[in-house]
């Protein structure tokens, strides 16, 4: 009797430590926290939910940046920022984008409303140092990224985008025109305002940066409406403060955050 008392008391010893080792063990798999390696990247989406394809056109792609719960990117015409929080296992929530209102051409203004659709959704993420993907519960693609390379600042041409009207908010460039900046290695800026040529300095140390009023331009003249757009670039140019590069965008903000000019690498 105490034999048989004895066998099963190590029968049950025996099956809660395997019954131990296998929780442990399903902890372990279920247990990845792979936050990490969503920062210290640009990445840019090639499959959005409910979009058959995404416009391949220079300009209009859409971009992600994840940095300690903050996102942020390019939508395709408006920039947004939203936040985020991760869990153990790999699980994400993030936050319905708030987004600049600029108009855009219709297929992209689509395409960017389907995205801005699928972030809140998103409960799960999958992430690898190329490829990032955002699923649901059912484990339904939502988006899929590739990470790309920021591209350098200096060196790099510049095509403005929209720029700070002076008004309070960005405008995109008149169809006619062309705006460009090139930043040198030794601190020089010059460019086309558009009808004009322009030269200035400018510093930068980390995200910070700045850019002298001093600006040097030939003197032609042009259209009114360029005229107009040309001034308020040139005038929008010195109050910069910070500058971030997403993928091949370029953005320029002043002291507040506002947006003082938007460009793209040629």
């Amino acid at each position: 009797m105490t034999r048989l008392r004895a066998r099963s008391v190590f029968s049950i010893l025996v099956a809660s430590l395997f019954a131990l080792v296998v929780l442990v063990g399903s902890g372990c798999a279920t247990g990845t926290n792979n936050s990490k390696a969503l920062e210290g990247k640009a990445w840019n989406a090639t499959e959005v939910a409910g979009v058959p394809a995404l416009l391949p056109r220079k300009g209009i792609e859409i971009t992600a940046v994840f940095a300690a719960g903050k996102l942020a990117g390019s939508g395709s015409v408006n920039r947004y920022t939203a936040s985020y929080k991760t869990q153990t296992g790999d699980k994400i929530s993030i936050s319905q984008p708030a987004a600049t209102l600029m108009a855009g051409p219709p297929d992209a203004m689509v395409q960017e409303q389907a995205y801005f659709a699928a972030l809140p959704k998103a409960t799960k993420f999958i992430v690898t140092p190329e490829q990032l993907t955002l699923t649901d519960d059912a484990g339904t693609t939502l988006v899929r990224y590739v990470a790309v390379k920021p591209t350098v600042l200096e060196g790099t041409e510049w095509n403005a985008t929209m720029y700070n009207n002076g008004r309070g908010g960005l405008q995109g460039l008149a169809t006619s025109s062309t705006v460009t900046a090139k930043f040198g290695s030794d601190g020089s800026l010059a460019g086309s305002a558009g009808v004009n040529q322009y030269s200035t300095t400018y510093t930068k140390s980390g995200d910070t940066m700045s850019i002298s009023a001093k600006i040097v331009s030939t003197q032609m003249a042009g259209p009114a409406d360029l005229m107009e757009q040309e001034a308020a670039y040139l005038a929008a140019l010195p109050k910069t403060a910070t500058y971030t590069i997403d993928g091949d965008e370029l953005w320029l903000r002043d002291s507040t955050g506002a947006a003082m000019a938007v460009y793209v690498a040629k």
